[in-house]
C-alpha cells in the first residue's frame, strides 16, 4: 500500500509520504526538470529553483556528477553541467516508430542487453509504452529521448514539445485542472484515444519500474516504488511531458506480477480490477462532501473491482461515505468498492453508510 499523507516542502509539495529520502528525490528532480528544459545549469540556477544556497546547490550537482549523470563544463563560480546521458538523440514524431527507436536504444547502451529477462522486459515495456504516448497523443513535433546507465540501475528520459499529457486528458475528459487529469490517469484506462488505447501504460509502467516521474504543465507526479512512496508537486510549468523511469536491473520484479493484481483469471485476461489512493483526491486528509466522492468514483464503473486505499485519510463526512458506498454502489452493483487501511474512525463511518 501507497503511505500517504499531506506534506509542504521546497517544491510546493501537496501529498507525499512521511521518508525523508522522498524529499532527496523531490530535489534531484528539479534539477533533472531544469536540464531537461536547456540541457545545461549554473549552481545558481539550482540554488533559485530549490530555495537554497549555492553550497547546498553544489552539493546536489557534485552527488550527480559522481553517479555519472551530469558532468562539469569549466569550474568555479561560472562552471556550468550538462547532461551525461549514456545515449541522447532527438527524433521526429510524426512517422516514428517505437520499436525502432527501442532497437537503437540497446545497440547504444550495451548493458540492457546484459541485464537480466525481468529487467529487459520491464524496460522495454515501459519505454515503448511511454514513447508511444508521446507519438500518438502529445500533438507534439519532436521528442528527446536520453539513457543514463549506472552501476546497476538505468533510467531513461522522454520529453515531447507538445500540449502537456494532463492538458490532453482533461481536454478529452472535460476536467479542469491538471490534478483532476492525474487523478483519472491514477486509476487507469484514461486515454485521450479509446478507439486505439487501453489508457493502461501509465497506470501500468508507473507501478512495473523503479522510480516514475510525469511532469507537465505545473505539476510533477512521482511514484517511488522502491520505499513505497508517492507525490504531486506544483511546479514552475513546462511545456510538453516529461517521463522518467529508473529501474534496478537486478529487479525481481516481473510484468506478470505487475499485471496480475489488476487483471481477472479468465482465459482472455482484462484489466478489470483498480486501486485508487484516495489521498490524492484532497489537499488534506478529511472528506467531506457528497461532490468529492463523486469526483472520486467517476469512471470506476469500468472495473468489476476497486481497492480505495484510505492511508492517512483519517476522516470522512457522512455525505461522503453515504454518496460513494451506498448511492454510488448500489447503481453500479457490478462494481465491488473495497475499502483497505481504513483508520477506525473511518471503517465506522464506511459502515454506517452501508449499513444505513
Amino acid at each position: 500500500m501507497i503511505d500517504v499523507f499531506t506534506f509542504l516542502s521546497v517544491d510546493c509539495l501537496v501529498v507525499m509520504s512521511n521518508r525523508k529520502a522522498t524529499r532527496g528525490h523531490v530535489t534531484l528532480s528539479v534539477i533533472r526538470s531544469l536540464l531537461s528544459e536547456s540541457g545545461e545549469v549554473s549552481s545558481g540556477q539550482v540554488a533559485r529553483a530549490l530555495g537554497v544556497t549555492r553550497q547546498a546547490a553544489h552539493y546536489h550537482l557534485a552527488r550527480l556528477v559522481e553517479d555519472g549523470e551530469v558532468r562539469p563544463l569549466g569550474r568555479g563560480r561560472s562552471a556550468r553541467y550538462e547532461s551525461a546521458a549514456s545515449f541522447a538523440r532527438t527524433y521526429t514524431l510524426a512517422g516514428l516508430s517505437e520499436s525502432e527507436v527501442w532497437k537503437e536504444v540497446i545497440e547504444g547502451v550495451p548493458p540492457i542487453a546484459g541485464a537480466s529477462q525481468n529487467g529487459r522486459s520491464i524496460l522495454s515495456y515501459a519505454f515503448t509504452e511511454m514513447l508511444n504516448n508521446a507519438i500518438d497523443h502529445s500533438h507534439g513535433s519532436q521528442v528527446n529521448v536520453r539513457v543514463w546507465v549506472r552501476a546497476a540501475s538505468v533510467a531513461f528520459e522522454l520529453v515531447d514539445d507538445g500540449i502537456g499529457v494532463f492538458r490532453s486528458v482533461g481536454r478529452r475528459m472535460g476536467l479542469s485542472t491538471d490534478l483532476e487529469s492525474l487523478q483519472e490517469i491514477e486509476k487507469g484506462k484514461a486515454t485521450t484515444a479509446p478507439e486505439r488505447h487501453s489508457g493502461e501504460g501509465i497506470f501500468f509502467t508507473s507501478r512495473a519500474v523503479d522510480l516514475y516521474v510525469l511532469e507537465s504543465g505545473r505539476l510533477r507526479w512521482t511514484v517511488d516504488n522502491r520505499r513505497s512512496d508517492v507525490a504531486v508537486a506544483d511546479t514552475d510549468g513546462r511545456r510538453g511531458t516529461r517521463v522518467r523511469c529508473e529501474l534496478d536491473l537486478p529487479t525481481q520484479r516481473t510484468l506478470s506480477g505487475v499485471f496480475d493484481p489488476f487483471t481477472s483469471n479468465a482465459e482472455v485476461p482484462s484489466f478489470d480490477r483498480t486501486s485508487v489512493r484516495v489521498g490524492l483526491y484532497e489537499i488534506g486528509d478529511t472528506f467531506i462532501s457528497r461532490s468529492e466522492a463523486k469526483r472520486l468514483s467517476s469512471r470506476l464503473e469500468g472495473f468489476a473491482v476497486v481497492e480505495l486505499d484510505f492511508s492517512d485519510v483519517h476522516e470522512i463526512g457522512q455525505g461522503f461515505a453515504d454518496e460513494l458506498f451506498r448511492v454510488w454502489a448500489s447503481s453500479h452493483p457490478d462494481t465491488s468498492l473495497v475499502p483497505v487501511a481504513t483508520s477506525p474512525a473511518v471503517q465506522w463511518m464506511i459502515e454506517r453508510a452501508t449499513q444505513g
